[in-house]
């Protein structure tokens, strides 16, 4: 293992660091419905502790590698995880922009746990060859606690199908009236039994302004083996600021919860508002 490094050109391991950024970068733009689906529970964070704790070797090794900045390669461990936490949340607030997609605290925590992970087994175990060896048996440890919390009767998809926003501007409508409306349609495939549902925290971006802790209506609904939620307006609330210009777009984002479960947050793409005049 040591000789076969040490014939290795130490750029290999600069290209393969930034090769596996990019590889982030390009899976977390992909809009959250597009993702497969992985039916394990907090699948996930398991997820996010695998894909980061193999960041933080490949900075290890660029930075054990490189001979520009001594500081950095003497301290190859320490400021790999720095590093790794640091693209962590950048990897998250990309995230926020993208459509069903969200920034959370709890995935960029497990983007660390994955850093701090590979820390101790570097510092613990100085052989590299037993590091490599700490690093396959942690992966395997991972990915069989996976595996033993599949649940079989959690094979569900959960998918905005239909969203839109418009302002009613016809004439004769009250300026302290509500003149915004929207509604959007969510299907959860297989879910089986919609007991207890409920949409909470509804967040709305628009263009001017960002609006939370406004009241609205859902309706759930039963089509055989899935669920269908419609969130949509409440027309007594008043969402617009009269004293902002009216706003051109939209986008949503809102929690589904069994009980008090969070099963799934969703947020739209953005939507030009329409105009009914």
């Amino acid at each position: 293992m040591v000789l076969l490094e040490n014939k290795i050109n130490p750029r290999y391991y600069h290209f393969a660091l930034i090769g596996y950024c990019l590889l982030i970068f390009i899976l977390s733009s992909l809009p959250g419905d597009e993702l497969p689906k992985i039916d394990i529970e907090f699948s996930d964070k398991y997820i996010h502790i695998i894909v980061f704790a193999v960041l933080c070797l490949l900075f290890f090794y660029s930075l054990k590698n490189q001979s520009k900045y001594a500081k950095l390669k003497k301290f190859a461990p320490e400021y790999s995880v720095l590093f790794t936490a640091l693209y962590g949340i950048t990897d998250e607030l990309h995230q926020y922009f993208v459509p069903n997609r969200s920034c959370e605290i709890y995935d960029w925590l497990a983007d660390l746990t994955g850093a701090i992970l590979i820390y101790i087994i570097m510092k613990t175990y100085h052989h590299k060859r037993k590091a490599v060896t700490a690093l396959v048996f942690m992966l395997a440890v991972i990915s069989g606690s996976c595996g033993s919390s599949i649940d079989k009767k959690n094979n569900y998809m959960i998918n905005v199908t239909a969203e839109e926003a418009w302002l009613n501007l016809m004439p004769g409508i009250d300026e302290t009236s509500n003149k915004f409306g929207f509604s959007i349609d969510v299907k959860m495939e297989n879910f089986g039994d919609n007991t207890g549902l409920a949409v909470k925290d509804l967040v709305i971006y628009l263009n001017n302004d960002t609006l939370k802790n406004k009241t609205f209506e859902s309706q759930i609904t039963k089509d055989g083996r899935n669920v269908m939620i419609k969130v949509f307006q409440l027309n007594s609330e008043r969402y617009l600021d009269t004293s902002k210009p009216l706003p051109e777009e939209a986008q949503f984002s809102f929690r589904i919860y069994k009980g008090s479960n969070q099963i799934k947050k969703l947020k739209t793409s953005k939507l030009t508002i329409h105009k009914v005049y």
